[in-house]
């Protein structure tokens, strides 16, 4: 499995109470429903979780606030059984309008 993220908007700077994280889960270059789970990185801490679109697209919105590169994404194969976990580390979220 890949990820493949979407910059939705403007990097963050400053404080807003309101962010999101998108992007495309593929495995072998085709895109399909995966478990995807946010952790903070110092933490490991629970952010969200969703299930991206029959494409790989996922998108979460609402999520607290965190410093830039302090999420984990994760993604699980938990349909086919095939794959393992694939993780994205260093992840920023970005801040919406």
């Amino acid at each position: 499995m890949n990820f493949h993220f979407i910059m939705l908007g403007e990097p963050l700077s400053g404080f807003t109470h309101r962010h999101k994280l998108a992007g495309t889960v593929t495995t072998d270059g085709t895109g399909g429903k995966r478990r995807v789970v946010v952790l903070d990185r110092g933490t490991l801490k629970y952010i969200a979780s969703t299930v991206s679109g029959p494409d790989g697209t996922w998108l979460i919105q609402g999520i607290p606030e965190r410093p830039e590169d302090s999420l984990i994404v994760l993604a699980f194969d938990d349909i086919a059984k095939v794959f393992n976990a694939e993780a994205a580390d260093f992840i920023s979220q970005v801040a919406t309008v």
